[in-house]
């Protein structure tokens, strides 16, 4: 519909879609920032306070991101030691992992980095025709840095559209310090029922890796790397109802993993495009860092695309 043509059915876009600003009040949530999108088809939650990870996602009504157990945990619970990290780990439709360790704990960094839980600086949120395209966009920076350390940025704009069941998320690290860096980055995307259930399947993924059951209490989580061929990649997840896509690009992401944690309550399929499969101290023993020179930056997207199947 035109942008004329839908105004003069309505009073405001609000009445259809666009952005909603909050602020959490209980909890361990109290006090972190909130922003909805809802595009009429879609509507999610961004977390500035949390790296401007996206959290909760629904489509026509269907819930399509897992929310763990933690629920929403604001960052100053963040615990960086061991494993730690799971007891704020939401879930989600995005968690950001990165940017000096990814996986298993090493040295003063903890499982997956200490990103997911950065706030946000420079929070921008607008919503603006462009011709007869209603866009809601919203952005921020995230800094990892130490006296002596590193000086990373993380960059971030988050962009949809009224009637559209797409998000583009794209990413700029930038090494804004003076010694070379090295970094990473994983998008731990992560499906949930009833999107992920026993009658489910995984789209543009070997076979061997596509069962999906029932929640089973005797289920052992996996994490499989796999070897996507393709400059361009998209995989997802069907049920008999909607599906769910992730594409992205491998000259910046060309690694890829699959997490399977099939159990009760932490029933859960992640799909994650990653810099590197490596994980922990096996990032340095492989070297398998991207190496940013003083101001030089890398950029990756991913985007989410939704639609019914019948």
């Amino acid at each position: 519909m035109k942008r004329k043509e839908l105004m003069s059915h309505i009073g405001s876009v609000e009445q259809v879609g666009g952005v909603r600003e909050f602020t959490f009040s209980s909890g361990k949530a109290r006090g972190m920032r909130g922003i909805e999108i809802d595009t009429g088809d879609l509507v999610f939650t961004v977390l500035p306070d949390r790296a401007m990870d996206i959290a909760a996602a629904k489509y026509k009504g269907q819930a399509v991101s897992w929310i763990s157990k933690t629920g929403y945990v604001a960052p100053e619970y963040y615990d960086r030691e061991g494993l730690n990290w799971l007891r704020s780990f939401t879930g989600g439709l995005i968690t950001t992992c990165g940017l000096k360790n990814l996986g298993t704990p090493v040295g003063s960094h903890g499982l997956h980095g200490r990103i997911a839980n950065t706030p946000a600086e420079k929070v921008s949120v607008e919503a603006f025709w462009e011709g007869d395209e209603y866009i809601m966009k919203v952005s921020g920076e995230m800094r990892e840095v130490s006296v002596f350390g590193e000086n990373l940025v993380l960059k971030r704009e988050i962009t949809a559209k009224l009637f559209c069941g797409e998000i583009l998320v794209q990413d700029t690290v930038t090494n804004e310090g003076f010694k070379e860096e090295e970094t990473a980055l994983c998008y731990h995307c992560n499906f949930g029922y009833p999107l992920v259930s026993e009658k489910s399947k995984l789209v543009n993924l070997p076979e061997e890796h596509g069962n999906i059951t029932a929640p089973d209490g005797a289920f052992k989580e996996e994490c499989i790397c796999l070897d996507i061929p393709g400059d361009e990649v998209t995989v997802g997840i069907e049920n008999e109802t909607i599906g769910a896509y992730i594409t992205y690009k491998r000259d910046t992401l060309p690694d890829f993993m699959l997490w399977r944690m099939l159990g009760n309550s932490e029933y859960v399929v992640g799909l994650e495009p990653r810099t590197t499969y490596y994980n922990g101290q096996d990032i340095i023993d492989n070297d398998a860092f991207v190496k940013l020179k003083p101001f030089e930056q890398f950029k990756t997207y991913v985007k989410f695309s939704f639609k019914e199947l019948h």
